[in-house]
């Protein structure tokens, strides 16, 4: 695309996961393009943050449901003020804002992206966001575009799947010195082997799973350590629950941390244990790129890159059994998931870097902007 837009983005989310993480990636993206980006985001939260901190240009709107009339107005006003080519929306709240302003402002191409596969319902207020105030929806995962279209009465033609493109260093740590330095970081021997899962602490990321799953296989493996990187609302939940395990001085909270791929190439195996919403996740894919064996639950679009016994293993979700298992199985069998690690890297690489999503995006656009 020849033409350098203005992109407006909205979210109302305040905390930092893969959602934001995702439209943040992109944003950056965009801007190394050439593209004006400005973003809509509460001023307490991550990415308005994030992204000011960046230079990028960020404008408070509060997207709270309280507030979602007036809300309506102001983003009507800021978009009359900018005149965007493109507005993309991302959470509920901003999406219903910002769509209906969008509208009202006439702006010529509304995304709306869909990044969870929690079903939307079937009813005549989400049938009149999707089929009528968005021009097109992206969605993170196969599974999500299905659904919409499937459930929403939506055309295919409106539905593009396209998964978060990844933003790798150009060099990897080696695996025994990211092994070394992370016993170092936790105060445990430098012979000790770890897994791990690196996600933010919420319910349906299946942490209780994992962590009874390395209960139950903690005495086979003893120099075995399980880390848990992240931070989220249930990091007290957690924590309340390893401290009644005998494996419990082995079970490390470590917090968010900002370079997930030191922490995969220190790892034995990467977990994400996901009982539900789940799109594409970023974590898989970062791990895969790490040359890290990964372990997936059959959620969502984890089965899309998780193919089992090709480029990972996978299992059903909330079973600590079978994820006990899968583990036990991957770290007795190292010889044997070479192949796997060798071919999920490679589809990283042909499906899944962040030039491929940004191609995708651009070439939605100047498709709406052309009509």
């Amino acid at each position: 695309m020849k033409k350098k837009l203005t992109i407006v983005h909205t979210e109302a989310s305040d905390g930092w996961g893969g959602q934001e993480i995702r439209i943040f990636t992109e944003c950056l993206w965009l801007r190394q393009q050439g593209h004006k980006i400005i973003i809509f985001a509460p001023s307490h939260s991550q990415i308005y943050q994030r992204a000011k901190a960046e230079g990028l240009e960020v404008f408070h709107v509060q997207f709270a449901k309280s507030s979602q009339l007036t809300d309506i107005f102001k983003v009507f006003r800021l978009l009359k003020k900018i005149k965007p080519d493109v507005i993309g929306t991302h959470s509920s709240v901003d999406s219903w804002v910002s769509l209906i302003a969008g509208s009202l402002a006439g702006i010529r191409c509304r995304l709306r992206y869909r990044h969870v596969s929690t079903p939307v319902r079937n009813s005549a207020l989400n049938r009149w966001q999707y089929q009528k105030l968005c021009h097109h929806i992206i969605t993170t995962a196969d599974c999500i575009s299905n659904s919409l279209i499937k459930n929403l009465n939506i055309s295919e033609k409106k539905v593009s799947t396209i998964p978060t493109g990844l933003n790798p260093p150009d060099q990897l740590i080696d695996k025994d010195t990211a092994r070394i330095n992370l016993a170092k970081e936790l105060g445990v021997s430098t012979d000790s082997r770890f897994i791990g899962q690196i996600s933010v602490l919420r319910s349906w990321k299946g942490h209780i799973f994992l962590i009874d799953a390395f209960e139950q296989l903690a005495d086979s493996f003893q120099s075995l350590h399980l880390v848990l990187v992240g931070d989220g609302p249930c990091m007290q939940i957690l924590t309340n629950h390893v401290a009644n395990l005998k494996s419990k001085n082995r079970i490390h909270f470590v917090g968010h941390k900002t370079d997930p791929y030191q922490y995969f190439r220190a790892f034995e195996g990467a977990v994400l244990a996901s009982t539900k919403n789940e799109g594409v996740p970023q974590s898989l894919l970062q791990a895969m790129w790490a040359e890290c064996p990964v372990i997936g639950t059959n959620v969502g679009g984890i089965p899309e890159i998780v193919l089992d016994k090709t480029t990972g293993t996978l299992i059903p979700p909330s079973d600590s059994v079978s994820l006990e298992n899968a583990i036990t199985d991957n770290l007795q069998n190292q010889d044997s998931i070479i192949t796997m690690v060798d071919n999920a890297k490679k589809m990283v690489a042909e499906k899944y870097l962040i030039t491929s999503m940004g191609k995708q995006i651009l070439e939605i656009i100047e498709t709406k902007l052309t009509i």
